[in-house]
């Protein structure tokens, strides 16, 4: 029997979204024995040693065999691997998951950038995580001006493209502006989403001691 499969993307890039997902795996990990993250798909990688998918196995309490594509330049993903004349196989990458996934209890798997990064020609990561079927979508937005709108446009967009979040994760920014005490609030009247829940700022340690990332791994975990 398969692990309950955990997609996290966001609105943007360079959001959060890979510390939260380090915090929610180490939160996991107090609740089943095999929780493993992965990121099948980085760009920006010079050193994978302190990759993104590194940090996310590092996080993890059950490691699965790597796979996927680590691509040099800090572009798209579709624009890196043209310049290393790579081509992504999307199919590869979602066999991959699929085989991560039987050995798991929760496997989180991290796209790169938002919901709508490109990954070709003609696929984005929604495209990638429709293809996956997973248990649950988590999208990452930052708590600042414009969050709002980047969290509609994503929902907008998710829903014409017949792909269903299940929940939204707001991080608390570097520097708060005059909209970050309120974003939280707004999101839960605005969008449909089944739980809107509101991360503040730490270490990957502290974060995942917090009640709002244990809530959400004793719910991921069933438990």
């Amino acid at each position: 029997m398969s692990g309950r499969l955990v997609v996290i993307s966001g609105t943007g890039t360079n959001i959060g979204k890979t510390h939260f997902a380090e915090a929610l795996l180490q939160a996991l990990g107090t609740r089943v024995p095999r929780a493993a993250g992965i990121k099948p798909i980085e760009s920006g990688v010079t050193d994978p040693t302190v990759s993104d998918a590194a940090r996310l196995e590092r996080a993890s309490t059950f490691h699965v065999k790597r796979f996927g594509y680590a691509l040099r330049a800090g572009l798209s993903p579709h624009i890196a691997a043209r310049m290393e004349g790579v081509s992504l196989d999307m199919a590869a990458v979602v066999h991959g998951i699929g085989m991560a996934r039987k050995d798991c209890d929760v496997l989180v798997v991290e796209l790169p950038g938002g919901l709508f990064t490109p990954l070709s020609g003609r696929e984005t990561n929604a495209d990638l995580a429709r293809a996956m079927q997973p248990d649950e979508i988590l999208l990452v937005v930052p708590n600042r001006l414009g969050a709002l709108h980047d969290t509609l446009a994503a929902l907008r967009a998710a829903g014409a493209a017949s792909l269903q979040v299940h929940g939204i994760i707001i991080v608390a920014p570097e520097s708060p502006d005059a909209s970050t005490e309120s974003n939280a609030h707004e999101l839960r009247t605005l969008v449909g989403t089944p739980f809107v829940v509101e991360v503040g700022r730490g270490s990957v340690e502290t974060l995942a001691t917090t009640e709002p990332v244990m809530a959400l791994a004793r719910r991921l975990a069933g438990r």
